[in-house]
């Protein structure tokens, strides 16, 4: 009876330590799947909105400083905008073209507000060369 339960005993214990053995290879391993449909689109919808943001990102620095061409940029993202509402998977993009639209504005304000203070600088330089001229015409006048 001895010698069976030490032959089970035996058994089990070389049962678990090839169990752990399995366990601990099959962590060890990489994990050697390939990507299903989904998840193929998924990246490659996030590599083109990289890509896209890059193409977006080199267009606002050239029209950086044209609030006309911003308009229109800010244009193309309301567009996209509207389009994509509706679809939860394009989350990120909506929420990139709506950030986009408030830095676009707000660009468009500091060109409005710089254009204006140059507006008024000249108004002041304007005046204050009108004021030299009548104190150079009056000093030719005194004499």
């Amino acid at each position: 009876m001895k010698k069976a339960a030490l032959i089970l005993f035996g058994v089990l214990v070389a049962l678990a330590a090839g169990m752990m053995y399995g366990v601990w290879r099959a962590s060890q391993e990489p994990v050697t799947h390939t990507p299903g449909p989904l998840e193929t689109a998924r990246v490659q919808l996030h590599a083109e909105i990289e890509e896209a943001k890059k193409t977006e990102a080199a267009a606002e620095k050239q029209d950086w400083d044209s609030p006309d061409r911003l308009r229109a940029l800010i244009q193309g993202h309301e567009q996209r905008i509207d389009k994509l509402k509706d679809n939860k998977e394009a989350a990120e993009i909506v929420a990139y073209d709506r950030d986009a639209v408030d830095r676009l504005e707000k660009r468009i304000a500091q060109i409005a507000e710089e254009e204006a203070a140059k507006a008024e600088a000249a108004k002041e330089a304007a005046q204050e060369a009108a004021r030299e001229a009548r104190a150079a015409a009056q000093q030719v006048q005194e004499p």
